[in-house]
């Protein structure tokens, strides 16, 4: 298939520079300029590269699985039933010099930076002038590569590096703009902040006519009908590449990137941050393209099971396609596969005793107060190979935080879809807001990787954090993970935080 052979061909143009010369990824140039070449002269071939990078997304050892584990993990939310056993338990004790934890930290590290290097190819290759006569899409290849290119470093920044607020003159991490092997300078916190946003503008500006803004929107049951065969692989296609202005909440579509932008500022936190973040957050809101869970599309029973949408579908404001996150969530927490998997302890601290919340009662399989998460179950149609990467009551948490005055309607506009309600009045206390937001924050996103972040950027919040009772410590060398030694040893990086570790 031709969409596979481009596919191969970014294989093999990166795979020598992630594992050849000094480990350093980019330090082998590709070998294979000619079918490079070759790819890039067709629009067809920009769209397979682009779809190529969201494979490599979705696969379990990024957001297939493996990167929200592990911060979840590290935010005190899974306990193991074999220590010894789980890859990821040192991250519970914020042990990351461990060797077990090193492999799982270094290893996100090189697929961050190696989908990194996918996307600045496409952008190298979007850069020569007859890219535009060639792709009469062309403002959607270049805004969705510099919105993942922004995405990508994000989330590098807010693992490997200390809370924008508390250390914005930390030397960081380097932000790539370039295919090349040539080794760039770590930066600041502040100053990948500056390039992600550079990056998320003009993104949003290339996407400003994205047909999501005018398309119908993506309902389950409508656009997202079921199909003859169950096969969501086989479907891929036609959500990527032959029907490249389709399914756009499965892109980095105008409106991710105006939610990523909201992540950003909310996380960069000056009071004008604040208010940008709102303005974003809010016309996600109000575009009317995504829209709260309908209970007809969850509560069902009998035959109709099959098509209760756990995931929550028609909140996904951006999302994955992942042929490996069912297999990936089987093996590491359905207990009936084997009795060393995570699990929640009394998920009632989380939820509330006797809570009705539609989360506690479908995300979780629960026996003698030990509960397993189900959420990823692919016997449900529309909870298959799908991955939550940004979602629409994110967009309300943020707006709350900004606008704490409007915190009680917001939360009433969207918890009344998981059938609670908020605890705060309307005249609750910026604290009490606060500490309703990262429970919510919890509850919402287990198994999705948000809530440590969340954690991380109010932990100066004494009085909230300590609501949750995590015993989560607010020292750098708990709240950053260490950067690979191969970059030290190699990369000629320093990594302040833990330069005193041998």
């Amino acid at each position: 298939m031709k969409m596979k052979r481009y596919i191969a061909i970014i294989g093999i143009v990166l795979m020598s520079g992630l594992f050849g010369g000094c480990d350093n990824w980019l330090d082998v140039k590709p070998a294979t300029e000619v079918n490079e070449n070759d790819m890039f002269s067709t629009e067809q071939g920009f769209m397979d590269a682009l779809y190529g990078v969201y494979v490599h997304m979705g696969k379990s050892d990024l957001y297939g699985g493996n990167l929200q584990t592990a911060l979840d993990v590290t935010g005190q939310i899974f306990s193991f039933n074999d220590k010894e056993e789980c890859s990821y338990a040192n991250f519970k004790t914020f042990d990351y010099k461990h060797t077990k934890c090193a492999e799982i930290s270094d290893a996100l590290w090189k697929k961050l930076y190696y989908c990194v290097g996918l996307v600045n190819n496409i952008i190298k290759f979007l850069d020569k002038p007859e890219a535009v006569q060639i792709c009469v899409n062309y403002n959607y290849l270049r805004g969705e590569a510099l919105a993942l290119r922004a995405y990508l470093h994000f989330e590098l920044i807010r693992m490997f590096a200390p809370d924008v607020k508390a250390r914005p003159e930390y030397l960081s991490i380097p932000y790539r703009k370039t295919f090349s092997p040539e080794i760039e300078p770590q930066l600041t916190v502040a100053k990948v902040y500056e390039n992600i946003i550079v990056d998320l503008e003009e993104a949003k500006m290339l996407l400003a006519e994205d047909v999501i803004r005018t398309n119908t929107p993506d309902w389950i049951g409508n656009s997202e009908k079921k199909e003859d065969s169950d096969n969501v692989t086989d479907k891929n296609n036609v959500h990527y590449v032959s029907d490249f202005l389709k399914h756009r909440k499965y892109r980095i579509n105008y409106y991710a990137v105006l939610g990523t932008l909201a992540r950003v500022y909310i996380t960069r936190g000056s009071a004008s941050d604040l208010e940008t973040a709102y303005t974003y957050a809010t016309e996600v809101i109000n575009c009317g393209k995504f829209r709260p869970i309908q209970e007809k599309d969850i509560i069902v029973s009998g035959d109709d099971a099959k098509n209760r949408d756990i995931v929550f579908t028609d909140e996904f404001i951006f999302g994955l396609y992942s042929p490996s996150v069912d297999s990936y969530y089987k093996s590491n927490f359905d207990e009936s596969y084997g009795p060393k998997k995570m699990y929640i302890y009394n998920l009632s601290n989380y939820y509330g005793g006797g809570s009705r919340d539609l989360r506690q009662t479908y995300w979780y399989k629960t026996n003698w107060g030990v509960s397993y998460l189900v959420k990823h179950n692919a016997d449900l149609y529309y909870a298959k190979e799908k991955v939550r990467m940004i979602t629409l009551p994110e967009m309300y948490y943020i707006a709350a935080e900004a606008h704490p005055a409007e915190a009680y309607k917001l939360l009433e506009e969207i918890l009344p879809s998981r059938e609670i309600h908020t605890t705060l009045g309307a005249g609750s206390s910026r604290i009490d807001i606060l500490k309703e937001l990262l429970s919510e924050y919890r509850k919402e996103y287990l198994g999705d990787g948000q809530f440590f972040y969340a954690y991380k950027r109010m932990i100066g919040e004494d009085a909230v954090v300590s609501s949750l009772q995590l015993n989560i410590p607010n020292n750098d060398k708990v709240l950053v993970w260490p950067l690979p030694q191969d970059e030290i040893k190699y990369g000629d990086r320093v990594s302040e935080i833990w330069q005193t570790e041998k």
